[in-house]
């Protein structure tokens, strides 16, 4: 089985980001990118009505990260003071099978931009390579587009797609799973 510990937190930088763990202090920019119907589109998640509800959010974060459970990272850009412009991370770790899903978003006003890119790439290197993953699932609402197409660029491949297997906000929606593997 996968033994994982995220004490200490592992930071992750780019050209131009920083990947950091999450404090209270950052509920206003959760709540800016949660908020926000275009940037929750294809999330599946109601959208935050409060900065107390991204703070019981960043609790929830922080609680699976001191347990061990999950990991979740806040994006910010590198000299623009620590702002939260998006997440990614780790939601769901199955440990007995070395495998983890990622899951990601940007606020849209930095979309194409290439920071999800850069962001999916150090991500990458860390579940493979330091967290010692096998393999790494993303599901995806194939009508998002542009998440199926980043996902391939970085090597996964789509697996599945399951009709109408996620109900949300009345209606049934289908999903798609891609996966990328460890190269041994």
């Amino acid at each position: 089985m996968l033994a994982l510990n995220f004490d200490p937190f592992p930071v992750l930088e780019t050209e131009r980001l920083i990947l950091r763990k999450f404090t209270p202090e950052d509920a206003t920019d959760v709540y800016y990118l949660r908020s926000n119907p275009e940037a929750m589109r294809y999330i599946g998640k109601s959208l935050l009505r409060s900065v107390e509800e991204a703070e019981k959010l960043i609790a929830f974060y922080l609680k699976n990260i001191s347990e061990n459970v999950s990991i979740t990272w806040g994006i910010s850009l590198k000299g623009e003071g620590g702002r939260v412009i998006g997440t990614i991370g780790y939601h769901t770790i199955d440990k007995d099978h070395y495998r983890a899903e990622i899951g990601y978003m940007i606020h849209p006003d930095l979309w194409g931009k290439g920071y999800m890119n850069e962001a999916i790439s150090v991500l990458l290197q860390c579940g493979l390579n330091d967290l010692g993953f096998h393999s790494i699932e993303a599901k995806v609402n194939p009508e998002n587009e542009k998440s199926c197409k980043i996902l391939l660029k970085h090597g996964f491949v789509k697996e599945a797609h399951f009709k109408e297997n996620f109900y949300f906000e009345g209606k049934f929606q289908d999903t798609a799973i891609y996966s990328i593997v460890k190269k041994v």
